[in-house]
Parts: structure tokens; sequence; C-alpha cells
């Protein structure tokens, strides 16, 4: 814990929040939400009212089911999910900067973002915050887990306990990336155990994730949590890929 201290006083040191943008880099005032210029707010689809009753995807006004035709043809295992923002090309250059860059200080924005749409969904009664776990190697190579850093910012402000220990990703799979929909879920199989199944007996949990695509990393990590008969299980991602196939 004393070391997490250490790096986000650092990084503080080295990227002061709030002063400069963080897709641009230009400078703004300090009162600027989210350390984004006006600019480069225009640029970023935030996903308001009309969504996904049980992702959280975005779905256009025309559109009659309250349900996307991803989640009427798929059975998930969470109970509901929440996104932030649609995933285009500026917010995959924004995800890419934390992931590959190792710009860690922009989880603490992205962050700022999901609370605000927990907030706004009023999600309260949380037991666990539980980060989607990187395979071990991944992780060491990395340096760090991007779901595990947003989680550690959420819980800080809604004072929620993070558990990033429990469930753990036992298998190296592919990168989901260059993968269709069966394929993710396929590599995705028995990729998640959780170690301590009584931890989260009748417990309420939050997955948190940076991007939300296909569900088949949240389904894979919910349906081995399920084994452990939690309450219910919650999403929050970053950023999602909105449903075309209308």
């Amino acid at each position: 814990m004393k070391l997490d201290r250490y790096i986000d006083t650092f990084l503080d040191f080295i990227y002061p929040r709030n002063i400069y943008c963080i897709l641009c880099n230009e400078s703004i005032e300090k009162t600027e939400k989210y350390s984004l210029c006006q600019s480069c707010k225009e640029k970023i689809n935030f996903i308001a009212d009309r969504i996904c009753e049980k992702c959280g995807k975005p779905l256009d006004d025309f559109y009659l089911s309250k349900e996307c035709p991803d989640c009427i043809k798929t059975k998930h295992y969470f109970t509901k999910g929440f996104s932030c923002v649609e995933y285009n090309e500026h917010m995959k250059e924004l995800v890419h900067k934390l992931k590959y860059k190792n710009h860690r200080y922009i989880a603490y924005h992205m962050a700022e973002m999901m609370i605000s749409q927990l907030k706004k969904h009023d999600l309260n009664d949380i037991d666990y915050i539980v980060p989607v776990p990187l395979y071990k190697k991944k992780e060491r190579k990395r340096g760090f887990n991007q779901s595990e850093l947003l989680s550690k910012y959420i819980g800080k402000v809604m004072n929620w306990k993070v558990e990033k220990n429990n469930l753990i990703k036992i298998k190296d799979t592919k990168s989901q990336n260059q993968l269709n929909k069966d394929e993710r879920k396929n590599n995705l199989e028995n990729a998640f155990f959780v170690q301590a199944k009584e931890d989260f007996v009748d417990k309420n949990i939050l997955l948190v994730d940076d991007v939300y695509t296909t569900g088949s990393t949240i389904d894979a990590c919910s349906k081995e949590i399920r084994k452990a008969k939690p309450k219910e299980i919650y999403s929050i991602s970053f950023a999602t890929g909105k449903n075309i196939n209308f």
C-alpha cells in the first residue's frame, strides 16, 4: 500500500493532474473536467440515457428494444453492465497510452468518468470491486494491470473494498483483439478461477475492465464467480463498442 502511495505521488509530480489535456497534451484550465480540453471533449461520445438494459451499450433513438441485439441473442452471466464512452479512434488512443505507453496517470481520469456513471445509475450497494485479472506473466511484462489501477481509484472514491487476489487468470490466452465473438468465448473458456469462493457468497460484486467489446471477458469472469453463489454481479468498463446490428 505504501508503494502505491509513493507511485501516485511520483506520477502527480511528473504528470500533474488537470494541467494538460490527456488526449492532445495541450495546456488546460485547472477546472476542466476529466483533464480534457473542450476540443477533445467534443471528440468523445459520452454514453447517456439510451443504453442496453443488460450490457450498457448505447442504443440509437430509433431502436425499439430495451436490449441490444447481442444481449437478445446471448446469455450473459453478469446482472448488469455500464460503460462511460463509445470506443472510437480517440478512445482507442487513450486506452493505448495507458496500457502500452505506461501513462498510468490516465487511469485516474478514466476512473473519474466511470465513477460519474456509477453515481448516475445509483449503484451503491457493492461489497467488492474485482478488477479483471491479467495472466501473471503478462502483468509482469506490462508492469501493471490497468483494471486494477481503475479499481483502486474507484474504490477510494466510492469507499468500496478492492479484492484483487481472489479472482485470478490461470491460462495464458491469446489476445482478444483479432478474434471474432465465438473465438473470443472459446479463448477464455476456463481461463479464470476464484480461489476463495466463500468470500464471494451472497456478495454484490463489481467487475472492472477498460474496454467492453463482445462481453466475452466479463462473461468468463462472471461465469466463474457465479460458482461462488454471489448475490449480484455488475460490471463497469471505461469504453464500449456500439452495437450496429440494428
